[in-house]
């Protein structure tokens, strides 16, 4: 019997996933605070609306997670002259040295999968995948 194409997807789902809990494990990252950390990029500025939207929760998690990360030094709050409920969240400099750390870790990772594949393979796997990610 042939192996279903969800199936492979699911396999390869589940061996990217093992390499990111590794890395989040690496820094005591929750999957959320990972995710956080990979979406602000160096000298972008979020509030915690903004940011909830782009991680897709609700502002209540965000919140928790973007002081959990401003404890841990990864974020620096900073607060709008004339109104201090309204703050800015940006990457301090130990999360911009994490996100290195984590994009190395993805290089490293994208580069074991481009030594497996000849030069035609990895652009017909460009393709396929664009068209799954289109279609789905």
């Amino acid at each position: 019997m042939t192996t279903r194409i969800v199936d492979l997807i699911m396999t390869l789902k589940t061996r990217c996933a093992d390499r990111e809990e590794k890395i989040r494990k690496e820094f005591s990252l929750s999957p959320a605070e990972y995710k956080a950390l990979i979406t602000i990029q160096e000298g972008e500025f979020y509030n915690c609306n903004a940011l909830s939207q782009k991680l897709g929760l609700s502002v209540s998690r965000a919140s928790r997670i973007i002081e959990k990360l401003i404890k841990g030094k990864y974020l620096n709050r900073k607060t709008l002259k004339g109104d201090r409920r309204h703050i800015i969240i940006s990457l301090a400099p130990k999360g911009m040295q994490v996100q290195k750390e984590i994009q190395k870790a993805l290089d490293e990772c994208e580069q074991v999968i481009q030594n497996a594949l000849t030069k035609s393979e990895i652009n017909s796997t460009y393709k396929i995948f664009t068209k799954l990610e289109n279609c789905l």
